[in-house]
């Protein structure tokens, strides 16, 4: 079946359009973004559970097939299409806004906070609605699941498959080979979505079933998901910084008394020896990701209109770097686990001349770029270790909740606490009185001796 005149000139129109900027890519990029052993993959080869069975296709999916087989070879003749103009071009976000699935994202955009992974209690039996999203899910109780995924090819996209899993809490995805982030499938689902020009290119897909979150878990897991389908298949790599068939949401938002140090110690106690963990402020970035996660839901803190980040003279820990701040770096060394304060590092650095004194725009200071912190450590050595930090003689996850406590002057382990020493012990400091204060910690963590990245996003509420 040839494609109409009036579809051709859609798709012209559609190519030639203001401000779509998909990204055009060449067959090394096309072949890297779907994830074929993509690099610094923390994926193994092995596939997680939840794969069709071979040869299974849905309902009316062969009479689809051949017609858009047909639009496909009338397109041909035309012309030499790219393949993002023939073939669908599948999705799961994994930031917003502005994720138009260029891979890889971090860094300097994390890859996991994906806004496209959903929660709703199972008592809700009703259509997805964003005032019933679940913000910091809880262990023995069941969720329905849903997933937000998105075509931006030119061509529907017939066979959708959708999946997700969760992970236990910590920096990284699933990978199948590693029991330590060993992916648990929930469920799955098929659909179909239409090509980009129209309104069926977005759908938000609930699964067959339910997570059913045992009394033995936290409720603090990680979440991943997939979409494929036959023309835009997924690698079956769990990593989503490097394959945007992939979302991931390594998240929790604590407001209040609630304790931020358990999920805290649990992200100390997943330092390697050969890694290295960063912890940054996201200043304004909180808005969008709580508004992301959140929808319209009230919680203790409010709704997420009511959240707004704090104001940039507010946060008064770390240095400016980037569109952020860097608040603190953990590493271990032959004298036990440093935790090191950004700002002694910096100030450190130029008193000893490793940097010149310059009035350089946080945009491009040293310590935007990850991994930098512990090279000005490292070249300051071992003697200036307590002048920038503190050492710990004990185990990591230990060492991370008692480094912060000294280095940033914790009174107790609430988010709320945590709030006020951000901003010097003034809750909500620089927020209008509308508002609360909204900190998006990230902690980063990256292995070189296995080539490993990732990182898990904390959101707290004074």
């Amino acid at each position: 079946m040839s494609p109409t005149p009036r579809r051709r000139d859609v798709i012209r129109r559609d190519k030639n359009r203001r401000g779509d900027t998909h990204p055009v890519l060449t067959p090394e990029q096309d072949k890297e973004q779907r994830g074929d052993s993509p690099p610094g993959s923390i994926g193994g080869s092995k596939r997680p559970d939840g794969d069709l069975t071979p040869g299974w296709t849905p309902d009316g999916a062969g009479e689809i097939a051949r017609q858009l087989h047909g639009e496909l070879l009338d397109l041909g003749k035309e012309r030499r299409p790219h393949r993002e103009d023939v073939y669908p071009y599948l999705l799961i976000r994994a930031y917003s806004p502005g994720d138009r699935g260029a891979r890889p994202a971090w860094p300097p955009r994390p890859s996991w906070e994906s806004p496209d992974i959903a929660l709703i209690d199972a008592a809700y039996t009703g259509p997805f609605d964003p005032s019933r999203l679940v913000v910091s899910p809880t262990a023995g109780r069941r969720y329905r699941v849903f997933v937000r995924i998105w075509n931006l090819g030119l061509l529907p996209a017939v066979g959708v498959h959708v999946r997700a899993w969760f992970v236990n809490p910590g920096f990284f995805g699933g990978n199948p080979s590693n029991p330590a982030y060993q992916p648990v499938l929930i469920g799955g689902a098929m659909v179909n979505l239409e090509d980009r020009t129209r309104p069926g290119a977005t759908a938000v897909v609930e699964l067959d079933r339910t997570w059913d979150i045992p009394l033995t878990l936290t409720g603090h897991e990680c979440l991943m998901a997939s979409v494929s389908c036959p023309l835009d298949p997924w690698s079956g790599v769990l990593d989503a910084n490097h394959d945007r068939h992939v979302g991931q949401r390594n998240l929790q938002i604590l407001a209040g008394t609630a304790n931020a140090m358990p999920i805290i110690g649990t992200l100390g106690a997943l330092v390697t020896k050969a890694g290295t963990l960063e912890i940054t402020h996201g200043m304004g970035a909180v808005t969008a990701l709580v508004r992301g996660v959140m929808g319209t839901t009230k919680t203790e803190a409010g709704t997420a209109a009511r959240l707004r980040p704090p104001a940039a003279k507010a946060v008064t820990l770390g240095v400016a770097a980037g569109t952020g701040r860097h608040l603190a770096t953990m590493f271990a060394t032959d004298r036990g686990w440093l935790v090191a304060d950004s700002a002694r590092v910096w100030k450190a650095a130029l008193e000893f001349g490793l940097v010149k004194p310059s009035r350089m725009p946080s945009a491009r200071h040293p310590f935007a770029k990850p991994g930098m912190t512990r090279r000005f450590i490292e070249k300051l050595g071992p003697d200036l270790y307590e002048q920038v930090g503190v050492v710990l003689v004990t185990d990591a996850d230990q060492a991370l909740i008692q480094g912060l406590q000294e280095i940033w002057g914790l009174r107790e382990g609430s988010a709320g606490a945590l709030a006020e020493a951000l901003t010097g012990g003034v809750a909500g400091a620089g927020v209008q009185s509308k508002g609360r204060a909204a900190h998006l910690l990230r902690f980063a963590h990256h292995d070189p001796e296995v080539d490993e990245t990732g990182g898990y996003s904390l959101v707290v509420i004074g």
